[in-house]
């Protein structure tokens, strides 16, 4: 290992409202505002990774597609202090901290 802290996490399979395998797409948050930096995962699932920290990420965006015809539900993970993150457990029925969404 180089040194940098390291975060596993084991995508689910779960189906989405088209009875296919959701997609799934995991994400750095920067700063105190929940900017996005680069992503680190994009697929439907059933895999696990561990991932390392890149310098100067402050959380997790996890999104989720049940619905391939709409935008997206996404969950942050706003501070990256325990060593695995199970997206089944997110709360993605939540408004978030930092809200995509206007007022």
């Amino acid at each position: 290992m180089n040194g940098q802290p390291t975060i596993r996490i084991t995508w689910p399979v779960e189906q989405s409202e088209h009875g296919r395998p959701m997609l799934w797409f995991g994400s750095w948050l920067t700063g105190n505002a929940g900017e996005e930096a680069g992503w680190f995962y994009s697929g439907r699932g059933g895999e696990s990774g561990c991932y390392t920290v890149p310098d100067g990420a402050t959380g997790i965006r996890i999104r989720r597609w049940p619905n391939e015809g709409f935008d997206a539900e996404y969950a942050d993970v706003l501070a990256i202090t325990e060593p695995e993150v199970s997206p089944e457990r997110l709360e993605f029925d939540r408004r978030q901290e930092h809200s995509l969404l206007r007022e």
